[in-house]
């Protein structure tokens, strides 16, 4: 009896301690590393809608509550290449399919310039950004708005650049996630405005503190007088090893201005794709 008094009555093993901060980090860039190598010639589809919208003052910069008079709009259909090269994850190519749901004619003709083979050689990552954003509507140059964007302040490359400190737990769709917060830091800086100036990237990301995969993350560059915000969900989808992009929300105001662009894009149908002399192909 006593013996089994005394087994009763033992303590239970202590709860898994809390990862650190770092170990955190440390987390987030094995994933973004893996991402480049584990979805290379990963293509998904991309339905994004872009809104001019008037307002009054600073407009909400929430995403997923956006308001006044829609202006404007467009629609892209697009085909993500999401990994052009496993060094840089956070640079794909955005194939525009259709416009306002017209095809576009010149598709063949503008992937067999980017990609025609090893004769052209590998395109620069300025073309392919610069050609991701040819259709983007409003005035403001922008070529971030990339649901891989976020990998860039992940990656072990760029990880002395930021900043991050531990903002403890919080509620992200319903789930209890760890909030990490971040700030560009040095004179170094990752992006650029079109006139040359420094921009500073700031943000957050929420991670999953049993995986250590990442669920949300909320860009905020600051430059002048534009306010501009990107927030990228992730989850995981059939097929894929790894949490991949699924919505990203998109909101870019300058001050004093009556307008202001607004965007939304899902992805899915994440596949493989081949290559006829090197031109992505979906199947």
């Amino acid at each position: 009896m006593a013996l089994l008094a005394s087994w009763l009555c033992a303590p239970a093993p202590s709860a898994q301690a809390p990862l650190s901060r770092d170990s955190v980090v440390d987390r987030l860039a094995q994933y973004a590393e893996r991402f480049g190598h584990e979805l290379q010639g990963i293509v998904a589809r991309e339905r994004y809608v872009q809104t001019i919208r008037a307002t009054r003052g600073r407009p909400s910069l929430d995403a997923d509550a956006l308001t006044g008079q829609v202006l404007e709009e467009r629609r892209l259909l697009s085909s993500l290449l999401l990994v052009h090269e496993a060094a840089t994850p956070w640079q794909l190519h955005r194939d525009v399919l259709a416009v306002d749901d017209q095809p576009l004619a010149d598709r063949e003709d503008r992937l067999a310039r980017l990609f025609g083979g090893p004769q052209a050689g590998t395109p620069a990552p300025a073309v392919i950004a610069d050609e991701s954003a040819r259709y983007n509507l409003g005035r403001f140059v922008r070529n971030i708005n990339i649901p891989t964007f976020p990998l860039i302040v992940i990656h072990p490359t760029r990880r002395e650049r930021f900043r991050f400190r531990d903002r403890g737990h919080a509620t992200v769709g319903g789930a209890s996630v760890r909030l990490l917060t971040f700030e560009e830091r040095g004179d170094s800086r990752t992006i650029r405005g079109t006139r040359g100036y420094d921009v500073v990237l700031r943000g957050s990301v929420a991670v999953d503190p049993l995986t250590g995969d990442i669920v949300r993350a909320a860009i905020e560059p600051r430059a002048h007088r534009l306010e501009p915000r990107l927030v990228v969900h992730f989850a995981r989808v059939a097929g894929v090893a790894l949490p991949v992009p699924v919505r990203l929300l998109e909101s870019y105001w300058r001050e004093g201005d009556e307008t202001y662009v607004a965007g939304e894009a899902t992805y899915d149908e994440f596949r493989r794709y081949g290559t006829d002399v090197g031109v992505p192909v979906v199947r």
